[in-house]
């Protein structure tokens, strides 16, 4: 017996059990002998479909004995998740609608309903409908957060960012939850909806706005930096990326190509030394590190760079670090030291290569590419570069 199986049976007990119970008692009232001997006859049915594994039949034939009234509205709710649940979104469209399209059924029941079918229509991808549904619930003082997070899901789904960020701060003000790090990715993300279109004024202008929401959102800095760049303006970019540097300098690994083109454009290398000691006396990455050696070795030499390396893996270790001083070695190595120098590197560059880059701090979930939100869990601005000996 599966595991599906059993939780199945587990959830259509009760619903035979009170179905039987029902009909039972309402057909005393009519019939008592002739119509409660074909009550219990479907109702065993059902049983017997259960205990044979067909839980399709059963549920056929318990909602079959269901009729909708104040005390059976729950039973079908139940249902109608059971059947989203397990897939079958199809069924649990019609169970609901056949709800909603009952004029005895109580308003509050009704409402109930409409958030399940809402619900449905979600699982189903059927976003423009659900929309409607939940616009009509957010109205509802008792349905209107939820109705508020599935608009917000809906909208992420469609890319309506600019209705994301509205019913964010809508859903913020009624949760009393900080939304800060969704909202402000979403002004991001609006902001490269509006780049693709070139509208750079209204894309800082988004940016901006993300970090009036949150003063900690370094993807917006990122953007900005980005986009001034490639506005040709390395000195506002610059700007920018040490903004980034104070909030997060977990995250200068990702833009330090940027920066030093930043440099190159400004022929400030000097300036470019100076950001790069900096950063290291700020606890900064193994990237870091790596590029201040290319400094070194572009100035001085070879040994003088891999010197240095050795002398910050002593202080943090990482096998970035490390593959780095194997790769000088080997070009100044004897030829009878070489072959192993080389076989070294390649296991340290596939154990290396096989490790995830970003990790999620909420979920856990590791990855080569850096996503603003989650692929695991959906949390926005939860993926960081790992930091350590797999790490930066």
């Amino acid at each position: 017996m599966t595991e599906l199986w059993f939780y199945l049976m587990v959830a259509l007990l009760p619903v035979a059990a009170f179905s039987g119970y029902r009909f039972g008692r309402r057909a005393k009232h009519k019939h008592e002998t002739a119509t409660q001997g074909g009550l219990s006859k479907r109702y065993f049915v059902g049983l017997n479909f259960l205990l044979n594994e067909q839980p399709d039949k059963a549920i056929d034939t318990f909602v079959k004995m269901l009729e909708v009234d104040s005390e059976t509205v729950e039973t079908h709710l139940a249902l109608g998740n059971l059947f989203r649940k397990r897939g079958e979104v199809d069924r649990a469209i019609r169970l609901h609608q056949n709800l909603i399209a009952r004029p005895s059924l109580a308003p509050e029941s009704r409402k109930m309903a409409l958030l399940e079918l809402g619900l449905d229509y979600m699982a189903a991808g059927l976003f423009d409908r659900a929309e409607s549904l939940f616009k009509e619930l957010i109205l509802e003082p008792r349905h209107k957060a939820t109705s508020l997070h599935q608009l917000m899901l809906i909208y992420q789904q469609t890319k309506d960012w600019q209705k994301a960020v509205s019913v964010a701060e809508q859903l913020q003000s009624v949760d009393h939850k900080d939304h800060a790090a969704e909202i402000a990715n979403f002004y991001c993300e609006l902001a490269d909806q509006q780049i693709s279109q070139h509208q750079i004024k209204s894309a800082y202008q988004s940016l901006k706005r993300a970090l009036q929401i949150d003063n900690t959102c370094v993807r917006a800095n990122i953007s900005r930096g980005e986009l001034a760049l490639s506005q040709g303006q390395p000195k506002q970019a610059l700007k920018y990326y040490k903004e980034l540097a104070k909030q997060n300098p977990e995250f200068i690994s990702e833009v330090l190509p940027s920066i030093q083109q930043c440099f190159i454009q400004l022929r400030d290398q000097k300036g470019y030394r100076q950001f790069l000691s900096s950063s290291m006396q700020q606890g900064g990455s193994t990237s870091t590190v790596l590029a201040y050696a290319d400094l070194l070795r572009s100035e001085k030499s070879d040994r003088e760079a891999a010197d240095f390396i050795a002398q910050q893996l002593q202080e943090k270790p990482s096998l970035k670090g490390l593959l780095k001083l194997i790769e000088l070695h080997i070009e100044h190595a004897q030829s009878s030291a070489k072959p192993s120098l080389q076989i070294l590197y390649r296991i340290i560059s596939r154990s290396f290569e096989s490790k995830p880059v970003y990790r999620c701090s909420h979920c856990g979930f590791g990855s080569k590419t850096l996503f603003w939100q989650c692929p695991g869990c959906k949390h926005w601005g939860s993926v960081k570069p790992i930091l350590g000996l797999e790490g930066e």
